[in-house]
């Protein structure tokens, strides 16, 4: 399948635009080849463990008064139906851009039977059920973006996979740099 064109500094710098900052004096380049290497060991880890999803951080900086980062996320084909657990970070906002693969991914509503959890790749996060909300078919070239709180499943995917990157600002340092 081909891969929509992107020019990922234009996007990057389009959606992040950096100021000065004591910890990141330059600019921090991710190539095409950084992407393809982390998408190929996503799916590397999708087969050898029987997983549904891998997300791989390919770059997290400190820009100064907060961090960025870049995350490669595969999930593996989900029918439709069935109970829907979701997600919602307590401290990131995301924004997704989709490289292959279809699905629909629902945005907002009620989440209940919450759990928290807490870790370096991602900070608190709040999963549980999920009811309503906003039902969007994704594919090759289209972004969501994510404000902090927001539950987010996928409903639906309807390839063997849907990859995307994941662009992440992090306000509070609460996750591990790379």
């Amino acid at each position: 399948m081909r891969r929509p064109k992107l020019t990922f500094g234009a996007l990057i710098l389009a959606l992040f635009p950096l100021g000065t900052s004591e910890a990141q004096t330059g600019a921090t380049y991710i190539t095409t080849s950084d992407v393809d290497a982390t998408e190929n060991a996503a799916a590397a880890r999708l087969a050898e463990s029987n997983r549904t999803i891998s997300d791989i951080m390919i770059r997290h900086v400190d820009v100064g008064d907060e961090q960025l980062g870049v995350a490669v996320v595969q999930r593996t084909k989900r029918e439709r139906g069935g109970p829907l657990r979701g997600i919602a970070h307590v401290k990131l906002d995301e924004i997704y851009y989709v490289l292959s693969g279809e699905g629909t991914m629902v945005t907002g509503g009620p989440i209940t039977e919450t759990s928290l959890s807490e870790g370096s790749m991602l900070g608190p996060m709040r999963s549980g059920l999920t009811r309503g909300g906003t039902s969007q078919q994704m594919g090759p070239g289209d972004i969501a973006i994510i404000p902090k709180g927001v539950p987010h499943p996928w409903s639906e995917i309807t390839s063997d996979t849907i990859s995307y990157l994941v662009f992440r600002t992090d306000p509070d340092k609460v996750m591990d740099l790379k």
